[in-house]
């Protein structure tokens, strides 16, 4: 037998291995990704929905100062909890709709509550996204 054939097998065996090596960090890397994005845009709603609750309180003092009704303050109110509900859902069908079947069961919230408990155990990945301290 000649020895070229054990030069090819040597050189067959490396490419497969280097090629499996390099899908399994790619994978990893990938999935990594997928995590962060969630935490990310997770992240994003909360900030954005802090914002909107300050917007909230100003309108309620701008209410008070203007001297308008109780019953505008109360339709006032019930109309902005609607919509922060609104945006809630949204988002969390918005991120379960984007998100590839293939990946839909490694996801672990399928509700604001869950998806706030899922930013709370990652939590460190958004005070580095922030670049904040604990």
């Amino acid at each position: 037998m000649d020895i070229w054939w054990l030069h090819a097998l040597t050189f067959i065996f490396g490419y497969v291995t280097c090629k499996t090596f390099y899908f399994l960090n790619v994978s990893r890397i990938s999935l990594k990704l997928l995590k962060s994005s969630r935490v990310i845009y997770l992240l994003m709603i909360t900030k954005a929905l802090e914002h909107y609750v300050v917007s909230e309180q100003v309108m309620k003092n701008y209410l008070k100062e203007s001297g308008q009704d109780t019953r505008t303050q109360e339709a006032f109110k019930i109309r902005f909890e609607n919509e922060v509900d609104v945006l809630k859902r949204h988002a969390i069908r918005d991120i379960l709709r984007n998100t590839p079947s293939a990946f839909r069961p490694g996801l672990e919230f399928h509700d604001w509550s869950t998806a706030m408990t899922y930013l709370q155990l990652h939590q460190e990945d958004a005070y580095n996204f922030w670049r904040l301290d604990e």
